[in-house]
């Protein structure tokens, strides 16, 4: 159980800041950044013990045994390590984002449990420790997304994320129970080393639970809601951890779905549902954080995409990728915000005064966009070439074009510059004053979108050695020349396409009819929300009939108690103790049923 007990450490660092450090001191976030930093020491120990698996009986209920069991097979290492990485640089970005000294002792105890919930999550080998890190997950989302809870936007928004994952909860718990009854176990190694074939319907509520986790179409919302919470938290929960858990879920259990041709179908329509709409919001989204958060939901779409069309292996890598540069984008979003003292993106100028952070932040925006050499290139690259049919291969290609364009939108409206005439020679846009713990964490993510790049062959490996565990997984296919030449070119027109728009020209201002429709009908959030709304209400009403039948029903049982409390005390006065009494109500009871015998034989 080591696996499980090493990745609770920033768990124990946190109960220490809870139990020791009761006010709140600058020392608190120098503990958190060493607590978080303790999973990264563990990474070379944990790579010397890949495919190792560890099972401990919990406890038992009749013949039936409940197991923790720690599993290291590669992509379990590989989402350790991630987040190990990632852990320490959010913390660290925190020093300088969370100035507000009487919440920071709050706010680090959350960010570590996260952290150590992540952590678990990775190495888990049962459904039984998923469940119990995906609720400690939720619970800690929750906390942290609402952490600014003086906001009514925030509370909302951590309302909203709890309620809609709790559906999947619900759906996970009755999968659990069907995969219980059908194999005997909890174990991911039973169940996947079974002959016995998973129940559909096991695999569709558990579908549910990775559709409401990993924020995919119906469920997208909450994702985009999230961004009330600080920026160090966007950053961990996009990168590397909440919202990705579902997509591994569905990794660590491929082998129990690729048996069904139907719910792989389903898998891919859904993700490339997803990542349309995701594209749709962040093209014409102005809130800076939002428009990745969309950004988000489209890459979280495009992995169960490719999952879904059964290419393990680019789904694999561009779940590696995605973490570094778009923590990378949120840690550079939380600079323009605070500088600019506003969060929306139409009205941030001057990045360009601080030039070590715009390149930086360049680096991101072009892994995103997936750009040669960065490592979001090789990741669009292995989603291509993996394509099975045209008509896949043709979406990828708009996928592509269209992420190209909104990421390099969101990059070029912050650098317009100001001049010194009106309003803007009020403005004092301090790039200069951005605390250094803001800044490492952006410069070391953007050297990672470079040098991960030369990872994708390890990457790959780690996808194709799952194979030696059961995995029927199609080995990773080789990018031609024309894919390299396609996606460059691709990139090349949104990036020009998004000079002349956004940076060049006054698209943002433009008041045309026909642009504020199809800025209107690409926005579809308010839509979804207004569609939330009025499945709440349903809901509310529902459960309005269902509380009066209820009230009724007490009502009547009430009234039966009544009578018969009323009779009982009225036959009571019958009992007075007197023979002779008696005797008479026994004769007169006795006549009364020789005159009923009597007519009866007539």
């Amino acid at each position: 159980m080591i696996p499980i007990l090493l990745s609770l450490a920033p768990l124990l660092v946190a109960i220490l800041i809870i139990g020791l450090l009761r006010k709140e001191t600058k020392a608190i976030k120098y503990i958190a950044l060493l607590g978080s930093l303790l999973p990264l020491a563990f990474v070379p120990l944990f790579a010397g013990q890949i495919g190792s698996t560890e099972a401990m009986n919990w406890f038992s209920v009749g013949n039936a045994q409940f197991n923790v069991v720690a599993s290291m097979l590669p992509i379990n290492f590989l989402l350790f390590a991630l987040v190990s990485i990632i852990g320490p640089l959010v913390v660290l970005y925190s020093l300088g984002f969370m100035n507000v000294l009487s919440e920071n002792r709050r706010f680090y105890i959350e960010i570590l449990a996260f952290q150590a919930a992540m952590l678990a999550f990775s190495v888990s080998g049962s459904f039984l420790l998923v469940f119990i890190a995906w609720e400690f997950l939720s619970v800690t989302s929750y906390l942290l997304i609402g952490f600014w809870n003086y906001k009514d936007a925030a509370n909302h928004a951590a309302r909203k994320t709890i309620t809609i994952i709790l559906i999947g909860d619900i759906a996970m718990l009755a999968a659990m129970a069907i995969l219980f009854a059908t194999y005997g176990t909890l174990d991911f190694s039973g169940i996947i080393s079974s002959t016995v074939q998973a129940s559909t319907a096991a695999l569709v509520l558990i579908l549910i639970a990775v559709m409401t986790k990993s924020a995919q179409f119906p469920f997208q919302e909450w994702l985009a809601a999230a961004m009330e919470g600080p920026t160090p938290v966007s950053a961990f929960l996009h990168s590397s951890t909440m919202v990705k858990a579902g997509v591994f879920l569905i990794m660590l259990l491929f082998p129990l779905f690729i048996g069904s041709k139907s719910l792989l179908m389903a898998i891919a329509v859904i993700g490339a549902i997803t990542a349309l709409v995701g594209i749709s919001n962040a093209l014409v989204s102005r809130h800076v954080k939002r428009v990745l958060a969309y950004s988000t939901v489209e890459e979280l779409g495009l992995m169960m995409f490719a999952l879904g069309i059964g290419a393990y292996a680019a789904a694999v890598y561009f779940f590696f990728a995605q973490t570094f540069y778009k923590a990378l984008l949120f840690f550079y979003s939380g600079t323009l915000m605070k500088v600019n003292n506003t969060d929306d993106i139409t009205e941030m100028r001057n990045a360009t005064r601080n030039k070590p952070l715009l390149i930086s932040a360049l680096f991101g925006v072009l892994a995103l966009a997936g750009f040669i050499p960065f490592n979001g290139f090789f990741s669009n690259i292995a989603l291509e070439s993996a394509q099975s049919n045209m008509y896949a291969y043709a979406f990828m290609l708009l996928v592509d074009i269209l992420v190209a364009l909104f990421i390099f939108r969101w990059f070029f409206l912050p650098t317009k510059r100001i001049t010194n005439r009106g309003i803007g020679a009020k403005l004092d846009l301090g790039y200069d004053t951005i605390p250094m713990s803001m800044k490492i964490p952006v410069f070391l993510l953007a050297a990672l979108c470079l040098a991960t790049s030369y990872l994708v062959n390890y990457v790959g490996d780690v996808a194709a050695s799952m194979k030696s565990y059961g995995y029927a997984i199609a080995s990773a296919s080789a990018a031609g020349l024309a894919d390299i030449g396609i996606e460059t070119l691709l990139v090349a027109i949104a990036l020009v396409a998004a000079y002349a728009l956004y940076y060049r020209g006054k698209y943002a201002e433009s008041k045309n009819r026909a642009l504020l429709l199809a800025k209107s009908i690409l926005g579809n959030r308010n839509l979804f929300n207004g569609l939330y709304y009025y499945i709440g209400m349903f809901g509310y009403y529902i459960a309005g009939a269902f509380e009066y039948a209820d009230s009724e029903l007490n009502a009547a049982f009430d009234g039966i108690g009544h009578l018969a409390s009323a009779f009982g005390g009225a036959v009571r006065h019958i009992e007075t103790g007197s023979v002779n009494l008696y005797a008479a109500a026994t004769l007169a009871g006795l006549t009364i049923i020789m005159i009923a015998v009597i007519l009866s034989l007539h």
